[in-house]
């Protein structure tokens, strides 16, 4: 079943998939929202580096770090939803489990292959991951160096190799520029070389992308739709139930474990809009000094 089978829904055969696998009363967990049909929406989350190195930046996770996060939505019952599934749920074609949640990791770093995926496969989960698809393999050049630090991102034999071991890959866009500062042609384009090099290696449909930046207003959702996606990610917005603008909450140094979940979730969801905000910065310096990838 694709995305597109899933969003554009013939039955609803699939609403006896429902979370009563979990016994007991569920956690709050990350931002929860409704779907139109007045279903819940699980949380999704998005990590961003999981690396041993320090920066200055608030988007790393230590490697133990996020393995305590993930241990503990283990051993507290939650299990990882699949794209599909996702997709799923936000139509109304499955019910979603009182302690289900979505895992996204943006920028596709090169410390998930060591850290982050390892960690994910140990405890049975899935998540999908957003490639930039021309810094594969690179230095993330097309960011501000804060502290004159570089990160690498995935090679392509890395996203090849964990693809098939459960990760799933999705757009991120070519370059990561803030595609609602661009042109529609120049932002389509951004769409579709990233969804069309992310088939050409993985030999499989690529029906998602995750905005950079969050930014997806009602026309880079439509120049999404029609490069052909089927879900699209954005940050801290409200679910408006539109299956292009999904919102997810980030998971920062912070964040508890499991994160986002217990009495201290809104005040970390208010510390990820003020950090949010504060990327819009980051975006305007990256607009400015906009260049061609380099090793």
């Amino acid at each position: 079943m694709t995305f597109r089978d899933v969003l554009i829904p013939q039955s609803r055969a699939d609403d006896a998939h429902s979370g009563a696998r979990h016994n007991g009363a569920p956690k709050k967990a990350g931002a929860s929202a409704h779907s139109a049909a007045g279903r819940p929406v699980p949380p999704v989350l998005v990590y961003h580096k999981v690396e041993c190195r320090n920066e200055f930046g608030v988007t790393r996770l230590s490697p133990r770090r996020f393995a305590g996060q993930i241990e503990a939505l283990a051993v507290g019952g939650w299990r990882t939803l699949t794209l599909n599934e996702l997709a799923a749920v936000l139509a109304g074609t499955r019910a979603a489990g009182p302690r289900e949640v979505a895992i996204t990791f943006d920028d596709a770093y090169r410390g998930l292959r060591d850290y982050a995926f390892p960690a994910l496969a140990d405890a049975g989960f899935t998540a999908a991951c957003a490639v930039i698809t021309e810094y594969a393999g690179r230095l993330n050049r097309w960011d501000v160096a804060i502290g004159g630090r570089r990160f690498a991102h995935l090679a392509w034999r890395d996203i090849a190799r964990w693809h098939g071991r459960g990760i799933e890959f999705i757009s991120h866009t070519a370059t990561h520029p803030r595609l609602s500062w661009l042109e529609a042609d120049q932002a389509a384009l951004e769409l579709t070389r990233s969804r069309t090099m992310l088939e050409m290696v993985l030999g499989a449909p690529v029906q998602a992308i995750a905005y950079p930046y969050g930014a997806a207003g009602p026309r880079e959702r439509e120049l999404a739709r029609a490069a052909g996606y089927r879900l699209g990610f954005a940050v801290l917005s409200r679910w408006r139930g539109d299956v292009l603008a999904v919102p997810r909450t980030p998971v920062y140094p912070w964040s508890t474990s499991p994160p986002v979940a217990g009495p201290w979730g809104v005040l970390e969801r208010s510390a990820a809009q003020i950090v949010t905000r504060g990327s819009f910065v980051g975006a305007m310096w990256r607009h400015a000094h906009s260049a061609s990838p380099r090793t």
